[in-house]
């Protein structure tokens, strides 16, 4: 049966529509205008701690410069190695409770009116009103260190925060996000000091910003041409004179920074998975240099350096193995150099790839000995049969009777432990000639020959390294 419907007749009057029609967008825009409101505050409040996010530090940030703000304080709860310890043991739901109160225990040193953001994941920051420099501590930054010495207790479990706490100057040019970068580099840079805080240093930052661009771009220079090369440096047989080897060392022109020195980047390396790519690039090349020398006629050891984050790689004496085959290098040619703190961490590990080395023709040798911690349990330890004497004590031996009883006297232990004994870093031919009458079997450094190029390399072995010109 039809049933009237008033809805419908004023949908079909003309008259009634129009004006229907207009409140029905008015009243869709205010609920469009609500939604966007509801959105935008959704991405301006953490839902782990209701406190204000980044975005909303991004928008404020102008405006406090205005209200007279003369500083940012930033505070890292821990950092994310140690965070990430905790989720691993405790779980999720946890953590945040530890973010929780980290929040909570920042907030109770604040004034009424003033906001705390939650920057990031373990990152709060505030505005101050204290100058950032070097000797306006402020009352706010030592409260903080103060209260955060103290484990904060969750679930009656007390965890330790390793805060970093940084502090950036406002400029009326400050850019938001770089505000917060600087910082944070302060704050990454106060766990280094005793203080517990840190000021925002353009130095130290331009170092690690320089750090980050080596790690970023030494990719590509290893798959690149032009920008690393390998030097090779002449090691001489002390008593005889002659050149029975040399180590290879890595080089890097880099395209802004020019030359950077291995010290630098390869430490860098060490720190991430990249010292994989970057041993990899210098077995490879090197290998192929010695099967060069080794088709001419010319029995020259080559000794590499290897990082024991390599020995960690479970395919890495694989890698080395085929590489052998690949260029058909007797593996006795072939030298690993390690340092002894390679059984640091995992020794176990480490002495059962060392073994298998030895067990497939690989020279292992000892480096830097002398140089840190030096145990002499590693010489028994180790299946090695190269010691070499860090460069640091032939420095001056010439004139420090400390260091020429010290150097006589490892070359005297390690014969005994029936090591072959290799000096570095030998500048001076009265310091070649004290080794020599120690018996020292070798030795390589500037008096001899700096590191060469390959093509260098040969044409100096060619000239000097098979004649007996540096033995007296």
């Amino acid at each position: 049966m039809f049933r009237f419907d008033p809805a419908a007749r004023r949908l079909a009057d003309p008259l009634h529509s129009a004006s229907d029609e207009t409140r029905l967008r008015e009243s869709l825009t205010r609920l469009a205008s609500a939604g966007e409101r509801a959105a935008a505050q959704l991405g301006r409040i953490d839902h782990i701690t209701g406190l204000p996010t980044r975005a909303q530090f991004m928008a404020d940030c102008t405006g406090a410069i205005d209200d007279g703000s003369r500083s940012l304080v930033l505070v890292t709860l821990a950092d994310g190695r140690h965070f990430n310890e905790l989720q691993r043991a405790l779980g999720h739901s946890y953590s945040e409770d530890f973010i929780r109160a980290g929040a909570e225990r920042l907030q109770s040193l604040l004034p009424p009116d003033t906001t705390l953001y939650h920057v990031s994941l373990l990152t709060f920051a505030v505005f101050g009103r204290e100058a950032a420099k070097p000797t306006a501590t402020t009352a706010l930054v030592d409260d903080i260190v103060r209260a955060f010495r103290p484990s904060i207790i969750c679930n009656n479990i007390p965890i330790d925060t390793r805060a970093g706490i940084g502090v950036a100057a406002l400029t009326p040019d400050a850019a938001p996000g770089e505000l917060l970068r600087a910082a944070l580099a302060a704050a990454q840079e106060s766990r280094k000091g005793f203080a517990g805080w840190a000021i925002y240093d353009r130095g130290s930052d331009a170092a690690q910003l320089r750090a980050f661009r080596l790690l970023s771009d030494l990719p590509g220079a290893l798959r690149g041409e032009g920008q690393i090369a390998l030097h090779f440096q002449p090691r001489i047989a002390m008593q005889e004179g002659v050149c029975v080897g040399a180590e290879a060392l890595i080089r890097w022109i880099h395209p802004e920074f020019g030359p950077v020195p291995p010290s630098e980047f390869v430490p860098l390396a060490e720190s991430t998975a990249l010292i994989g790519s970057l041993t990899r690039w210098v077995v490879t090349h090197s290998l192929k240099a010695a099967a060069r020398w080794q088709e001419n006629g010319l029995d020259l050891r080559m000794s590499i350096n290897v990082s024991p984050r390599n020995l960690e790689e479970p395919h890495f004496v694989d890698f080395l193995h085929a590489e052998l085959n690949r260029f058909d290098v007797d593996p006795a040619m072939l030298e690993l150099e390690f340092t002894e703190g390679a059984l640091a961490s995992n020794a176990e590990l480490m002495l059962e790839q060392l073994a298998r080395l030895r067990r497939l023709g690989f020279q292992i040798a000892i480096d830097d000995f002398g140089s840190g911690y030096s145990n002499m349990g590693t010489l028994g330890a180790l299946p090695a049969q190269i010691l070499k004497i860090d460069k640091s004590l032939l420095r001056g031996l010439e004139t420090d009777r400390r260091k020429q009883v010290l150097v006589r006297s490892i070359i005297q232990l390690a014969h005994a432990l029936d090591f072959e004994v290799v000096a570095e870093g030998i500048e001076t031919r009265e310091a070649f000639r004290l080794l020599c009458g120690w018996d020292c079997d070798a030795g390589q450094g500037y008096f001899m020959s700096k590191p060469l190029p390959l093509a260098d390399f040969d044409r100096w072995y060619e000239l000097r390294g098979s004649k007996q010109v540096f033995y007296d």
